[in-house]
């Protein structure tokens, strides 16, 4: 059958799906994978699949995609980009924080199988979320298969390098453009924004004072979360620190990292994997296991007194927490996740007789039209180009950030070297 696995977010997601796609090869599927923005809204007019792997629909214009996949036929099959949490995590959450981890939105409807990582979050979903269990397989811990492939060793030839890897991304959303899983003007997004912008200024003024006194023992380097902007962090280092462009992937900035400074990411798990220590400074994961894996840092002084006394030839987490968290979170970290998943979609698919209509093109509605947007130009508007269904639009002058009114995508203007993206 034809398979398209659409990737979010290149840094974190390409080598997951392109994993999937060669397992799936080796069962005879013909199997594409496109970025989300930028190839969603043209590669399944363009391919015509029998089957698409959408990441989780954590937005309405998400599940209108979906839904309009399955209207035309396709087997919609969904793969968690991230683990979800502990049943231990998820009761200690507030409500807001849980309908994020299950999914504000239902999708249920129109996904046939949704792939999840660990068997307890899984359970957990069947429970509390909306997706029936029957429709839910839980694979493994996807993201760490890259690190059992011979080809990626660590790499020690260089300079004695420190990674800061980003955590702030509801920083860039502000709360009338949520990107983050939450409605538009959502009491609870405005708390996660405030708490996110405090992060990022925390980090920035840590590692401007770091680089200040240690730049000549130390190379600094900056890796962004998925869904945060970079600009903040070119802005505020310039050329003083190294900032991997925003489609690195992890694996590819740790194999030339001797510690990790992170705020409660699986990249701890990543780097573990490499035999690279890492800390937890200024925590933002609520999952309790998660953020208690390696040592949780929170002033400057802690860390400036740990970054140069930790032994960089190995591994400074706690193994029993880091079993504890293949029981109930991540799943078996074994490097065998991505052809598991395989397995399961090849299983749904076999024997299913897939008869699919869909059109030369996406067809364009302006169902997210917003105030001060227009469809057609008016007098001292302001140019919009869409990276992700390629529409053109226009607003009122001055305006930062709005919403695509063909597709719902959330857009910004950037603005670097006297030019203007749209990010």
């Amino acid at each position: 059958m034809k398979i398209v696995i659409l990737t979010l977010a290149a840094q974190r997601d390409k080598v997951i799906d392109n994993l999937i796609a060669e397992h799936l090869r080796k069962y005879g599927h013909e199997v594409h994978v496109h970025n989300y923005v930028g190839g969603a809204y043209q590669s399944i007019p363009y391919l015509k699949p029998d089957v698409i792997i959408h990441p989780m629909p954590g937005a309405e214009f998400k599940c209108q995609y979906v839904k309009r996949c399955k209207e035309w036929g396709c087997t919609v099959i969904v793969r968690r980009g991230e683990a979800g949490a502990s049943r231990e995590s998820f009761a200690a959450m507030d409500s807001d924080r849980q309908s994020i981890v299950l999914g504000n939105w239902d999708y249920s409807p129109y996904v046939d199988l949704e792939l999840t990582w660990g068997q307890e979050f899984t359970d957990l979903l069947a429970e509390k979320g909306r997706m029936p269990k029957e429709k839910l397989k839980a694979c493994g811990a996807f993201i760490f298969d890259a690190y059992f492939l011979p080809e990626n060793k660590r790499d020690t030839n260089h300079e004695k390098t420190v990674l800061f890897a980003t955590g702030w991304s509801c920083a860039d959303d502000s709360p009338e453009n949520s990107e983050c899983g939450v409605a538009k003007d959502s009491p609870y997004h405005k708390v996660l924004y405030d708490k996110h912008t405090e992060g990022r200024k925390l980090w920035i003024e840590t590692i401007k004072e770091l680089v200040k006194w240690f730049s000549e023992q130390w190379r600094f380097t900056l890796k962004v979360r998925p869904g945060e902007q970079i600009t903040k962090y070119i802005e505020a280092f310039g050329d003083t620190v190294d900032i991997y462009p925003q489609v690195t992937s992890s694996i590819d900035a740790l194999k030339e990292t001797d510690i990790l400074v992170h705020s409660g990411s699986t990249m701890a798990i990543e780097a573990h994997l490499l035999g690279i220590p890492s800390f937890n400074f200024h925590n933002t994961n609520p999952d309790s296991l998660l953020a208690s894996v390696c040592p949780r840092l929170e002033t400057y002084r802690e860390l400036e007194w740990n970054l140069a006394r930790v032994n960089t030839q190995q591994s400074n987490i706690s193994e029993d927490v880091f079993n504890e968290l293949q029981k109930h979170l991540y799943g078996k970290i074994d490097g065998k996740a991505c052809e598991r998943a395989a397995g399961y979609i090849h299983e749904h698919i076999k024997h299913k007789r897939i008869e699919t209509d869909i059109p030369d093109e996406w067809p364009k509605s302006p169902d997210y039209l917003e105030d001060g947007v227009h469809l057609k130009k008016q007098e001292g508007d302001m140019k919009w180009f869409c990276p992700s269904c390629k529409s053109r639009f226009y607003s009122l002058p001055g305006k930062p950030f709005t919403t695509c009114p063909y597709c719902g995508i959330g857009i910004k203007k950037i603005y670097k070297g006297g030019l203007t993206y749209e990010s």
